[in-house]
């Protein structure tokens, strides 16, 4: 499976200019035993409160896409930075929040202890990928959001993942699609299962 991730996010990302009034932020997408790691978010969030997401969150100041996921995984989730290995990039998306967002690709080398920090998390979903690759995905075109017509100006569309019970949908699952896509792509040229 590692070698089948890591060939997904081989070639570079596709560039995306940042928007005006745009800032940048990284999610962390971890990988353990072909389970790809989600967070349920805190109710009381300002922002996307009880969504599905990956870790992650702005830059900081001379922070790294790399060092800010991590970063934020472990504020979030309490996964260690050492036990991450970075695969590499998916394709840059942007985000109505006014967030142009990076994914990083990466498998935990080791069996994680996880805490999540109840601030932000308000559970753990360990999903498997062949259960998300036989998901029936849809897609919906949404209008620019409100606030960022002048900056973004082509309707959106958003993906949808059910899950036993959960929508994954919004940005969270347009990058998931994006990974789906490549492993579909690359599982049928290597007879993968999913």
């Amino acid at each position: 499976m590692r070698e089948l991730l890591k060939a997904a996010v081989a070639h570079p990302p596709q560039p995306l200019p940042r928007p005006e009034g745009f800032a940048d932020a990284a999610v962390l997408l971890p990988v353990w035993e072909e389970q790809l790691l989600l967070t349920v978010r805190s109710p009381h969030l300002p922002h996307h409160a009880a969504q599905i997401s990956f870790p992650g969150g702005r830059l900081n100041e001379g922070e790294s896409l790399e060092q800010a996921a991590l970063r934020e995984a472990w504020e979030e989730v309490g996964l260690p930075p050492a036990q991450v290995e970075i695969l590499g990039s998916l394709d840059p998306t942007l985000s109505p929040f006014g967030y142009r967002v990076f994914p990083l690709l990466g498998v935990l080398t080791q069996e994680p202890l996880l805490t999540p920090n109840p601030k932000e998390v308000e559970q753990l979903l360990w999903v498997p990928l062949e259960e998300l690759i036989k998901a029936p995905a849809y897609a919906e075109e949404r209008p620019p959001p409100e606030g960022l017509a002048g900056l973004w100006t082509q309707p959106r569309r958003v993906w949808h993942y059910p899950w036993r019970g959960y929508d994954i949908w919004g940005v969270t699952g347009n990058i998931l699609h994006d990974l789906l896509e490549r492993l579909r792509r690359l599982g049928a040229s290597r007879g993968w299962r999913g």
